[in-house]
């Protein structure tokens, strides 16, 4: 045991000081080795060097680098005798060595010469084992009998008979002295240095465990062998030193080293084992480690189940475990929540379609919550919840766990959330389908309290995991039963009733009026679009006049591309009313109107009558427009309204189809349009303005509206022309981009008039 009373400094002094002595009695060794007839005088500097290793006041960091040293010389030695053995005799050899005046260089070099021996052919190699064996234990002090197994461990690694079971039993003895050296080291000195002494202990551990994992490299003993003779001796000297760091050391290698068929077949021992252990031990991280072990064995083989496994009972063996071995301890939730985790992933793995197990897990796991104070930092089960949704094949079969969802709302509301968010996130990832009400309430149930948060409206990261129910909702679809899919909706509806409607309403709307367009046939369209009324009902109550508006627009064009004009136009009406009473923003309201203008002109199933009321009502809304510019602009589009044209995806054609056109009502448009802009205050606006009529009315004459004639056109031009002259007159700096816009059109006439004679007349 390394001596109080020496400093850090002195320490590393010894050190040198051996080191040179080594380095020196090695040189001399070389040189005898190197004279013919001298061995005798090697090995006396032999055994002088090895006479450094009898030092009690190194740290075993400093004793391991004393002894590589030293190993390093001693290969030179055994180099030596192999290569010379014909010239000595290596039985006298052997036994001449054991006259060395101090046992550790005597034992060093009976070990070194005898290694050798047994190289020799018809060597008595079982006899030699035997004696090197039983010879170290003179050594007890632990530091310096620890390395000297270690060091007969090393030299005979190589050369060990394969052929029996006497090179097992002889590594098996030397493993157990070790382990008792290793131990009793723990126990040596004053109390106040058992700390230090622990530390120490730990850089020994190598040496004890290299033994068990010479012992997993041997080929030359089956399963049974195993069974019923290495690991119930190993076993038995594991419980018997009653020594945390042990026990724990030397279970874990144990694991780690032998195959992992063996630890399937010798689960029940092991597991014996473990409860013998020391109270102290981590029993868990040994558990863990120990399942973590198996788990990989099936995955590294990509075995989903082994066709056996049932023979095991894995899982309720180790379940059985887990719940007895919780009894007699007292977790935190985090160590709980490990072996749970650990329990789970190999029940996933052996057993992937025994949902049952999972459950089993879950509603221990929620008796635990229940008893056991969570927190959002690492007192909770986040990680046992993410378990079965990364590994199940799909996440969206966390619905068959029962306990899942219970679970999952007993974690503090920040985890939970969190959790929440990783889940859906996994589940819009993947293709698929929200098919039926169980699916859907238990999807609805789980992620709740994304639902329901109505905290932060303004937030970034709150509009982002709301839009993600809105993701959810659009999963929702059942393309065999139209009925199905609309209790569907309206059961998402319900639950989301409570929460932000905002974002996720217009996902059910939307997915409604994505039903309707696939089903324009069914006998409950009616009930349908009733359904969407009553959803734009709700947005609307709650201030959301332009998303409303937009959406009774949607309904009104879908409703009229499927030939149901009196909904359509009940939409139109709300789309109205909408409009005149709460829509109050000038700017909103013209893109009110143009948004009106466009639906309505590609509408084709409205009376004569109720269309002309749906128009002239638009118009007239445009022509009372507070502003100038808007109001000539929603004018001069209305227009449209009274000149259809084709629409490709409709199947129609110009010259071929009947569209509804009046060219008078779109020259008073036009008109009305020109006086509108003429009374415009700023002469620069009245001539952007001035332009884009003539545009519209380029696109009319093209299109064969005869009442747009070549005079009015002309006309048009001249008062653009004059009032871009006189406005030139005055360096109005803000001309230019209204000029050049008319040059451009100019120069499209004069385009045109090479491919269309009736452009000729058209003056420049």
């Amino acid at each position: 045991m390394t001596e109080t009373t020496i400093s850090p400094e002195e320490q590393n002094q010894l050190l040198q000081d051996s080191i040179k002595v080594i380095q020196r009695e090695t040189n001399a060794m070389r040189k005898c080795l190197e004279s013919k007839g001298r061995l005798m005088d090697a090995l006396k500097h032999a055994s002088n060097f090895l006479t450094e290793l009898r030092a009690s006041q190194l740290t075993p960091k400093q004793y391991y680098e004393l002894y590589i040293i030293v190993y390093d010389s001693l290969n030179l030695l055994a180099q030596f005798l192999k290569d010379n053995h014909p010239h000595h005799h290596l039985s006298d050899l052997y036994e001449l060595v054991q006259y060395a005046g101090n046992i550790v260089p005597r034992l060093y070099l009976m070990i070194t010469v005898g290694t050798v021996y047994m190289t020799i052919p018809d060597a008595p190699v079982k006899e030699i084992m035997k004696d090197m064996i039983e010879m170290c234990r003179g050594v007890q002090y632990p530091i310096r009998g620890l390395f000297l197994r270690y060091y007969l461990s090393q030299r005979t690694k190589t050369i060990l008979p394969q052929e029996n079971l006497d090179s097992i039993q002889f590594i098996i003895t030397n493993f157990i002295e070790m382990n008792k050296l290793w131990v009793r080291l723990q126990h040596q000195g004053p109390s106040r240095e058992k700390d230090k002494r622990l530390k120490e202990r730990e850089e020994l551990k190598i040496l004890v465990g290299s033994n068990l994992v010479r012992i997993s490299q041997l080929e030359n003993y089956d399963f049974e062998y195993y069974k019923t003779d290495i690991l119930p001796t190993i076993i038995e000297q594991i419980i018997q030193c009653k020594d945390v760091l042990a026990q724990e050391y030397l279970l874990d290698v144990i694991i780690q080293v032998f195959p992992d068929e063996f630890h399937l077949k010798t689960l029940d021992e092991l597991l014996q084992c473990i409860k013998k252990l020391n109270p102290a031990v981590d029993y868990k991280k040994i558990f863990i480690n120990l399942i973590d072990r198996l788990t990989n064995f099936i995955k590294r083989e990509e075995i989903t189940e082994l066709s056996d496994i049932a023979d095991f009972n894995l899982f309720d063996k180790l379940w059985d475990y887990i719940k007895e071995f919780e009894l007699i301890n007292e977790f935190q939730v985090y160590e709980l929540n490990l072996l749970l985790e650990s329990i789970t992933k190999l029940s996933l793995i052996f057993y992937p379609k025994k949902y049952e197990n999972i459950d089993l897990v879950l509603r221990f796991a929620i008796e635990k919550a229940k008893e056991l104070e969570l927190d959002e930092q690492k007192e909770n089960f986040s990680s046992l919840l993410l378990m079965p949704v990364d590994n199940l094949s799909k996440p969206s079969k966390i619905l068959k766990l029962q306990n899942f969802s219970e679970l999952l709302n007993l974690q503090p509301a920040k985890v939970n959330k969190q959790l929440s968010l990783i889940i859906l996130d996994r589940l819009l990832s993947q293709n698929f389908r929200i098919s039926n009400l169980q699916t859907l309430n238990g999807l609805f149930s789980l992620f709740k309290i994304i639902i329901n948060d109505k905290n932060n409206d303004n937030n970034a990261n709150y509009a982002n995991e709301q839009e993600k129910i809105g993701k959810l909702i659009h999963l929702i679809s059942n393309k065999k039963d139209v009925t199905i899919h609309s209790k569907l909706l309206t059961q998402a509806k319900n639950f989301l009733n409570g929460g932000n409607i905002k974002f996720t309403y217009p996902s059910i709307f939307f997915n409604t009026l994505k039903l309707i367009r696939f089903n324009p046939e069914s006998q409950i369209v009616n009930s349908l679009f009733k359904f969407m009324s009553r959803l734009i009902n709700e947005l609307f109550r709650i201030g959301l006049i332009e998303l409303s508006f937009k959406l009774h627009l949607a309904g009104a064009q879908l409703s009229d591309q499927i030939k149901l004009e009196e909904i359509s136009y009940e939409f139109f009406a709300q789309c109205f009313t909408v409009y005149e009473e709460s829509i109050s923003d000038s700017r909103l309201q013209y893109q009110s109107i143009v948004s009106i203008i466009g639906v309505l002109q590609q509408t084709r199933n409205f009376t004569r009558e109720n269309y002309d009321t749906l128009i002239t009502k638009t118009a007239l809304y445009g022509s009372k427009l507070l502003k100038k510019p808007d109001q000539c602009r929603s004018v001069y589009f209305a227009s449209h309204l009274w000149w259809g044209v084709e629409i490709p995806a409709l199947g129609e054609e110009e010259g071929i189809s009947e569209f509804y056109r009046d060219g008078k009502r779109v020259l008073e448009c036009l008109q009305r349009a020109l006086r509108v802009a003429d009374a415009c205050m700023d002469s620069v606006v009245s001539i952007e303005l001035f332009i884009e009529i003539l545009n519209r009315c380029l696109y009319y004459f093209i299109h064969g509206n005869e009442n747009i004639t070549v005079k009015y056109i002309n006309g048009l031009i001249e008062l653009i022309q004059t009032n871009v002259d006189s406005l030139a007159e005055e360096n109005n700096t803000n001309l230019e981009l209204p000029k050049k816009h008319f040059l451009r059109t100019l120069d499209y006439i004069n385009t045109q008039k090479e491919i269309d004679e009736r452009f000729q007349l058209i003056s420049r």
